[in-house]
């Protein structure tokens, strides 16, 4: 079901039933200059089959930059929340749209119920940061005041549901240190946090299995190298369940 915004951004709404059910809103990677089909309707697949009703955000059909893009998001967590059929919201976000999902769970706590955040951008901070998605997020406002706005790991706050993160320590795009200054964050404001950490893959790796390997990649090579990430996912599943009890 297509749920069309004031823009030409959309959500892709797939209910398993009527009946009430929690929801994954999927927020795919992209660098802020596109959404990822390999982080999109994969994902959804696999929370489909466990039980949950999902919903995939297409925020870079029409490329609004901050802030008015989380003005958007807020549009997003409200009309899912008012769907009768949904219960409670859970947002997971990968690369640039882990740093969209961690925005929204930042500014709008009562609306998010936890946070899975995959290789997520976190940072302004130069020496870390990835520069294309702040330029893409922040456009022409390159100021000092948006450039702190979008540091998320400055704007954890105690009102924030539980947050689970994946990382792997190589990653040449988003530097792992964007999860670790999070995590530091989350610490710091006793906010229930879990975090899991892989040795070797390249970023933008999603559930690592055959479907998602990478347009330059043998399928089974990407397998070979980066399957031992997939249990990422089972690991996420796992922490949905506790922090739902």
């Amino acid at each position: 079901m297509k749920i069309k915004l004031n823009s030409k951004n959309y959500i892709d709404l797939n209910l398993l039933d009527e009946k009430k059910r929690d929801l994954i809103l999927i927020f795919p990677g992209g660098g802020y200059e596109h959404t990822s089909s390999r982080e999109s309707k994969p994902v959804s697949d696999v929370f489909l089959m466990d039980g949950y009703h999902t919903a995939i955000f297409y925020y870079r059909e029409e490329k609004l930059i901050f802030p008015t893009i989380h003005e958007e998001g807020l549009k997003v967590l409200e009309t899912l929340r008012a769907h009768p059929s949904v219960g409670k919201i859970f947002l997971i976000g990968f690369s640039a749209g882990g740093h969209f999902a961690l925005m929204l769970a930042e500014f709008y706590p009562k609306l998010v119920d936890g946070t899975i955040l995959a290789y997520p951008v976190i940072s302004s901070d130069p020496s870390i940061y990835h520069g294309g998605s702040m330029r893409n997020l922040l456009g022409q406002n390159l100021n000092e005041k948006t450039w702190e706005e979008v540091s998320l790991e400055k704007h954890v706050n105690e009102e924030m549901s539980p947050v689970f993160v994946m990382h792997t320590m190589d990653d040449q795009s988003v530097p792992v240190e964007n999860s670790i200054r999070l995590i530091q964050a989350l610490n710091q404001h006793q906010i229930y946090n879990e975090s899991h950490f892989y040795p070797r893959g390249n970023h933008g790796v999603s559930l690592a299995t055959k479907e998602v390997a990478f347009e330059s990649m043998d399928k089974n090579d990407f397998e070979n190298q980066f399957g031992y990430i997939s249990s990422w996912i089972k690991l996420a599943k796992d922490f949905l369940e506790r922090i739902k009890k």
